[in-house]
């Protein structure tokens, strides 16, 4: 099958995907706790256990990637996920949500990898890095039109409505694992090639690379949690200010992350971006924390404004660096359970970000944002060290196959899904 299409097809199963989560993600906790009936407080302790628990399942299925094919392994996940979708129109309590939550957790964290497993054998070196960034950019245009469906859901506060939205985005999901299954199929990876099935978490360069710079991803948390509160509580800045900085984030993302992501292609590379993303965000916080210092909305305002700028380049950077990193650094024949531990690295920090950041800015107030800070610039020290141990291993990707960046210019970034 031509490139192009498959391509073309790729970023409309993501773009389908970004849609049902623009519009899941919007709504769930409105859901669950007007709409269901479960408490907050019940709520909020049945999804953080069910999305540590969903975390095991990333590696396995990596694994099942590997031994059955990446695009039978995400087709199949993805269609579960909607199964799994259409169960919280069901649930009533807390051990109820906490069993479906941990079940869709699993399938979520984990197709996130065996999609840039799918990526990677589809794709030409050289390409491939692209390709992803350009699934990203679709997924945050599809999103926000998602989310933009999830204001009239939230606006009519009607139980049929809320549930149609579910039952919706459960559709999405299944049109997505469909669209998936029309991309060609990966061969699984011959038996007497394959690796352990631990062989990605035994190999401690590694997992600590992955860990070190997943504590980068708190960016997202830092934007939805902490700076909304920062906003209301701490700075004479108006709120919408927070659903700007939003707005303004998705649209540098859907114009930068292909150009950026070309400087992360070689491993020494994606080591200077995860530098320049834990740098960045490190001067967003400072910047933050300085908008309570003044008494003034608009120059309040114009900090964060500020502030948001460094945010972006460091989310940016730090994306392209990930891809880079992981690609670069995992076993020939085990992508599928290197993936499996960076998605699941990465949802581990993903999922205690939000109460880590809230204490920190609510808690500490400006001495929290420089911890933050602080906890950004450390994230990146030992990249570099742990890079070029890794990087000496005769094993890995990087070493065996030298990926030199092509140049890509914007014009090549499809303007949604249907038109790649």
């Amino acid at each position: 099958m031509d490139k192009r299409r498959v391509v073309r097809r790729l970023l409309t199963a993501q773009g389908v995907n970004g849609f049902g989560d623009g519009l899941w993600f919007s709504i769930w906790a409105i859901y669950l706790t007007r709409i269901r009936d479960i408490p907050a407080a019940n709520m909020g302790l049945a999804m953080g256990i069910g999305g540590v628990i969903g975390l095991l399942a990333a590696v396995p299925i990596g694994v099942m990637a590997e031994r059955r094919g990446p695009r039978e392994v995400l087709g199949t996940v993805i269609v579960l996920r909607g199964l799994i979708m259409i169960a919280y129109v069901f649930v009533g309590g807390f051990w109820s949500l906490l069993l479906v939550t941990s079940f869709f957790s699993a399938v979520q964290s984990s197709a996130v990898g065996v999609r840039v497993t799918l990526v990677y054998g589809l794709m030409e070196p050289d390409s491939r890095l692209r390709v992803l960034a350009q699934g990203r950019v679709v997924q945050h245009i599809t999103y926000a039109a998602g989310a933009g469906i999830a204001i009239l859901v939230l606006a009519s506060d009607r139980q049929t409505v809320f549930v149609a939205a579910v039952l919706v985005d459960a559709l999405a999901l299944l049109l997505t694992g469909a669209l998936t299954m029309l991309v060609p199929s990966v061969p699984p990876v011959p038996h007497d090639r394959q690796h352990s099935g631990t062989r990605a978490l035994r190999d401690l360069p590694y997992v600590a690379i992955m860990g070190s710079t997943a504590l980068l991803s708190l960016c997202w948390a830092l934007l939805s949690s902490g700076l909304p509160l920062w906003i209301a509580e701490d700075t004479r800045a108006p709120l919408w200010t927070a659903g700007l900085a939003v707005v303004v984030s998705s649209a540098a993302i859907a114009v930068f992350q292909v150009r950026i992501s070309r400087r992360s292609v070689r491993i020494a590379g994606a080591v200077r971006s995860s530098r320049i993303s834990a740098t960045a965000l490190a001067v967003c916080c400072v910047v933050f924390a300085a908008a309570a210092w003044t008494r003034s909305p608009v120059i309040a305002t114009t900090v964060i404004i500020l502030g948001m700028g460094a945010h972006i380049v460091g989310e940016l950077y730090y994306v392209s660096s990930r891809w880079g990193l992981s690609l670069g650094l995992m076993a020939k024949n085990a992508e599928g359970q290197y993936q499996g531990v960076t998605a699941g690295t990465e949802a581990a920090a993903v999922a205690m970000g939000p109460a880590l950041v809230t204490s920190l800015v609510v808690g500490l107030s400006e001495v929290g944002w420089v911890i933050l800070a602080a906890l950004f610039l450390l994230s990146a020290v030992p990249v570099g060290a742990l890079g070029r141990r890794a990087a000496r291993d005769g094993f890995r990707v990087g070493h065996q196959e030298p990926e030199a960046p092509r140049d890509v210019g914007p014009a090549e970034v499809p303007a949604g899904p249907a038109t790649p």
